[in-house]
């Protein structure tokens, strides 16, 4: 049914044009962060001891910094060049994501759950606005496949590759990575009665391949910060985020079920019937039965998503370790939906719907490319009427599941191919920060540094995209003992430069943004062109003399 070569080459077609689309978006906030820190690995010469903006850094594990100062080795400081090499490594868990699908439940069920994971939201977006969760997704389902395939097969090196899984997730981001797999093979294990496999020798020899593994993370930490840097990796940075004592005071239970409603479009009705019956039938599963079922995706959804629901702080991107396994449930009930005849009246409810919503992502284009920011670029309209003209085709066509699949797929990708390649690029000439940093670039004198002053500023993507970055000024009293630094530039807000001014400062303007907005925080108003002037913000570019 699905295994039609020219479907699965339009799909991969489809997906690989929004992901092109999204290459030259710049990296922003926390994004630029990471590449930042991977740049300073490169800089410093120190691939242990991590740095961002000149000072130590603890809140991640090295992983994804190593990936960039690699990616940054070859081919130079480019944002497309780190893109790319983090979308390589996600390939690993799009196929790992396959075949721990088809391990369970078939060819078709793996190969539907990759189609669902690379064309969703979560995944596209996240592969733009890069996380260390980008990476640790990959790590933690080729971690559950291999093991999975070990106590299935009993080839030594599954094992150790499950093992490796682990120790690369947890070097991405500390012991969470650890938690899914232990989650899904635990509870597979427990619920099959195989008392000789948990209680087996071997998981020594896999924590020893973890420890090995996350040496370096330790070390980095302990050089730095001492014991505390140690404690940080394995407690603070988990349980404080848990229990707000770190960061956080979110106590919306609902966070990650209203959140998966979008970050999982446009699979979510699919998940959501199909975590419905998942539930449902094991409710109504006879204990003879038990012997023949596959916990480890439920287990590794169910109890990941329950912590970080009871976590006090939350962020959409923390549940993407988790889609994947969420993924596999929903394709194994799709599947079912539309090949067996009890699911028939389902199958016609589903198909309207998802005709409904195919109908309502494509209505939401001539807003953005039409009165947002209109777009004049042919060769955007020649790729979106041939996406969206073959989603409305398939509209009015009877919707097996391989047209409907078709039909979403090229919904949503008309849709985020147009953020990509129109409203992002275009709402990212009013993040002034990168317009400073290349005003910086072309005006500064030798041995001057671009710094960021300001408590809420956070603009990193200004040191990254700077060609001598400076240090982060968070504090009044950080900018007291910078100075007198002349010949330093400094990028502030309104309020900061009034501080700067009560300070008795002296200091050049560089330049004054009038028109500054951060693409983090949009709104309607913003969007609306008619309204845009009136959200407009401050910002300074300033020379210390």
């Amino acid at each position: 049914m699905l295994k039609d070569r020219n479907f699965i080459f339009t799909v991969v077609i489809v997906i690989l044009l929004v992901i092109i689309a999204s290459l030259p978006v710049p990296l922003l906030v926390n994004a630029a962060k990471y590449a930042q820190v991977g740049r300073e690995i490169l800089h410093n010469g120190d691939w242990i001891n991590l740095t961002i903006g000149g000072e130590p850094y603890d809140q991640k594990p090295p992983m994804l910094f190593w990936l960039a100062a690699i990616t940054f080795n070859i081919f130079g400081v480019s944002t497309i060049g780190y893109k790319v090499a983090v979308i390589l490594v996600s390939f690993l868990g799009v196929y790992s994501t396959y075949r721990l699908g088809k391990l369970f439940y078939g060819k078709e069920t793996g190969l539907l759950a990759a189609i669902f994971w690379a064309s969703s939201l979560s995944y596209l977006h996240f592969h733009n606005d890069i996380h260390t969760d980008t990476m640790l997704v990959s790590f933690v389902v080729f971690a559950v496949w291999q093991f999975m395939t070990f106590f299935r097969e009993k080839k030594w090196y599954q094992f150790i590759l499950g093992a490796v899984g682990v120790g690369l997730s947890m070097l991405t981001k500390g012991p969470v990575g650890m938690l899914i797999p232990a989650f899904a093979v635990g509870a597979n294990l427990l619920v099959h009665k195989q008392w000789r496999e948990i209680f087996n020798l071997r998981w020594i020899v896999a924590a020893v391949i973890v420890g090995i593994i996350i040496i370096p993370a330790l070390l980095g930490l302990f050089q730095q910060f001492g014991l505390e840097g140690i404690k940080f990796y394995f407690w603070t940075n988990n349980m404080g985020r848990v229990t707000g004592s770190y960061q956080g005071t979110n106590t919306d239970y609902f966070f990650y079920l209203h959140t998966s409603m979008y970050m999982l479009l446009p699979w979510s009705i699919f998940m959501l019937v199909a975590m419905f019956s998942e539930i449902k039938s094991l409710i109504s599963l006879k204990k003879s039965e038990i012997k023949r079922i596959e916990v480890a995706n439920l287990a590794a959804v169910v109890f990941f998503l329950g912590i970080l629901s009871v976590a006090k702080q939350k962020n959409p991107h923390y549940m993407l370790s988790a889609v994947p396994f969420l993924f596999i449930i929903t394709s194994k009930w799709t599947i079912r939906f539309f090949t067996e005849e009890q699911y028939a009246k389902l199958k016609k409810v589903l198909s309207i719907i998802h005709k409904v919503i195919a109908v309502l992502l494509m209505a939401m284009i001539p807003f953005m490319s039409g009165f947002f920011f209109p777009e004049t670029r042919i060769i955007y309209w020649v790729l979106l009427i041939l996406m969206a003209g073959g989603s409305i085709y398939l509209v009015f066509r009877k919707a097996d599941l391989k047209k409907q699949v078709l039909m979403l797929v090229l919904a949503s990708s008309a849709l985020l191919f147009t953020i990509n390649y129109n409203m992002l690029p275009n709402m990212c000439k009013y993040e002034t920060s990168i317009e400073a940093a290349e005003i910086f670039n072309e005006k500064a004198g030798s041995g001057a540094t671009l710094n960021i002053y300001g408590e809420k500023a956070r603009l990193w993507e200004l040191l990254f995209y700077s060609d001598s970055y400076g240090t982060y000024l968070q504090t009044q009293e950080m900018l007291e003992d910078f100075l007198p630094h002349p010949g330093a530039w400094i990028y502030t807000t309104e309020a900061g430069y009034q501080e700067m001014q009560e300070m008795g400062i002296t200091m050049e303007v560089a330049h004054e943004f009038t028109q500054h907005k951060k693409v983090t925080s949009q709104s309607i108003n913003f969007l609306n062109p008619n309204k845009r002037a009136s959200r407009f913000q401050k910002m300074y570019l300033v020379i210390l003399r």
